[in-house]
Formats: C-alpha cells, sequence, structure tokens
C-alpha cells in the first residue's frame, strides 16, 4: 500500500482529505505543520507528499526543499488556496484547493505510476 502524507494547518481539512484517500485504498497521514511533516517523514516512508503552500513556520515550497535534500525522489504536490506556486524542481503540481478532489487523485496516481489504467471512482460522502 503507497503511503501519503498529507499536510495542511487546517486540521479538519487535512484529516479529510487523509479519509478521502484512505477511501481510495491509499496509507494516508496528516500532519498539520511543516515540523510535525519533517518528523514524520524520518520515522515512516511515504511515497509522496501533498502539502499546503501557506503556512506558519516553514511554509510548503521550503517543507518540498527540505524534503527532497535527503529524498529527492519522493514527489511534491502542493495545494493552495493562493493562486499558482511555481516550485521548480521541488513541486511536481500544483493544484487549487477549491477543486482539489479528484484533482489530487489523478495526480497522485500518475506520480506513483499508477497511471489511467487505474480508474478509481471517487466515493459521495
Amino acid at each position: 500500500m503507497k503511503a501519503i502524507l498529507f499536510v495542511d494547518d487546517h486540521e479538519v481539512l487535512a484529516r479529510l482529505s487523509c479519509e478521502i484517500l484512505e477511501t481510495q485504498g491509499y496509507h494516508a497521514v496528516s500532519a498539520y505543520n511543516a515540523h510535525d511533516a519533517l518528523e514524520k517523514f524520518q520515522r515512516e516512508k511515504f511515497d509522496i507528499l501533498v502539502t499546503d503552500f501557506r503556512m506558519e513556520g516553514m511554509n510548503g515550497l521550503e517543507l518540498a526543499r527540505k524534503i527532497h535534500s535527503s529524498r529527492p525522489e519522493v514527489p511534491v504536490i502542493m495545494v493552495t488556496g493562493y493562486g499558482h506556486i511555481d516550485g521548480g524542481k521541488d513541486v511536481n503540481a500544483c493544484l487549487p484547493k477549491e477543486h482539489m478532489f479528484p484533482a489530487l487523485l489523478d495526480k497522485i496516481k500518475t506520480y506513483l505510476g499508477e497511471g489511467e489504467g487505474a480508474t478509481t471512482t471517487l466515493k459521495s460522502a
């Protein structure tokens, strides 16, 4: 089972997003700030990082750079309510929070090599 670290300072959004990802067959873990995410990343192996851009302390781009300093192969998807973020080589995709699902699921499948052949539908809550 592929593991996803989902980082957002809005705890309800992070928890709900992880629940959706779990229904799609992923092991999803939430973190509520970049420091918490870095600690979890050191303790557990994650296949992909999904992070909010704007967070108190360290933003999502800074988090992506820190993750890539030790694990450059981990794809990073940035979600934001503040328009497109150019993360350069440290961010594989940037999605608006307003339309995060199902676009996020499509990006995760792409970056985890599950591609277009795996068509899973999003279950309604």
